[in-house]
């Protein structure tokens, strides 16, 4: 049987990054939108490519600490495909249960603009039919990490959990759109299993139904084994524990890519405890590779591979459970 430290679960696509200075964000009634001229050829001013997904990327991270890390995820039998293994081989990431099968693998355009913003065009290929079945080999992990799923159908996180937690395994959890519609209640069977979970304050507001932030991560935290985690961007995060909350800033950088920025926070928290780290440092080391994310292009191309020498954020820490 295959042994990791950490299996992640989720998405693996290529992401391909134009640039256009023909290309401009307009100002909406209710949010901006990339102008481009119409009929007309858009010059192109350069091309980058790169993997990305959250099962890849999270994996990066994990690889980069010395873990032995591996993916589930479904592939199809393309170049994109090739390229996406080529990378994880690169990594030191294994492939082995990566589901391979025929068809056109998931990919991403990602147009960046004149001013530097970007807008993310995705083509969900064959992932969308991610399902536990199609895992051909049988594994032990002391940690599984589920990201966001392209399968509309969530019974691979039901599925994992009731094979893996005979093994001893521990979950951490970014959930995706699909899991979030069902929201907290109709979950809780899933929760109470899950150690970590994380996700953004728009998600957690809607998956919660609360309008207030810290209300909603003590509802999280009440659910999970350990910890639960709101991320609020240029903000920072908010995470809680059974017996505190610790409110963080982000650590100042300057962004001009925000692909790939939630899973590298994420995968870092969880990296920092399976090392018997502290929450703060958890959070430390996370906002560290998170901001490298933000500062370059592409999903992996600032991921760190060591914990900072000092304090990179502002953490304060008070009781909310006696």
């Amino acid at each position: 049987m295959l042994e990791f430290d950490v299996v992640t679960v989720g998405s693996a696509t290529k992401d391909i990054f134009l640039f256009s200075k023909q290309s401009n964000l307009k100002q909406g009634i209710n949010s901006h939108f990339l102008e481009v001229p119409f009929d007309r050829k858009v010059e192109v001013n350069k091309v980058l490519e790169f993997t990305g997904g959250s099962a890849t990327n999270a994996a990066a991270t994990f690889a980069n600490f010395g873990k032995k890390a591996g993916v589930i995820a479904r592939l199809g039998s393309d170049s994109n495909s090739a390229f996406i293994l080529e990378d994880l081989k690169s990594r030191g990431i294994a492939d082995e249960l990566v589901i391979k099968s025929d068809g056109e693998t998931q990919f991403s355009v990602v147009i960046v603009s004149n001013i530097g913003k970007a807008v993310i065009f995705v083509y969900r290929g064959i992932e969308k039919n991610l399902r536990y079945e199609d895992i051909e080999r049988e594994f032990k992990a002391g940690w599984i990490y589920l990201g966001p799923l392209p399968a509309e159908d969530t019974s691979i996180i039901e599925r994992l959990i009731e094979t893996h937690r005979s093994y001893g395994a521990r979950f951490a959890m970014n959930p995706g759109s699909n899991f979030l519609n069902l929201g907290i209640k109709k979950t809780e069977s899933i929760l109470k299993n899950i150690d970590i979970i994380s996700m953004n304050q728009e998600e957690a507001r809607r998956f919660v139904g609360l309008n207030n932030d810290v209300k909603n991560l003590i509802e999280l935290a009440k659910r999970v084994k350990s910890a639960a985690i709101i991320t609020k961007g240029k903000e920072g995060s908010i995470t809680a524990d059974k017996k505190y909350i610790y409110y963080s800033t982000a650590k100042p950088a300057k962004q001009i890519n925000y692909v790939g920025a939630g899973d590298a926070f994420f995968s870092a928290f969880v990296n920092a405890i399976i090392d018997e780290k502290s929450v703060e440092d958890a959070i430390n080391l996370a906002s560290y590779n998170s901001a490298g994310v933000v500062e370059k292009y592409g999903a992996k191309s600032g991921l760190v591979s060591r914990y900072p020498s000092e304090k990179v954020v502002k953490i304060k820490k008070m009781e909310y459970a006696k």
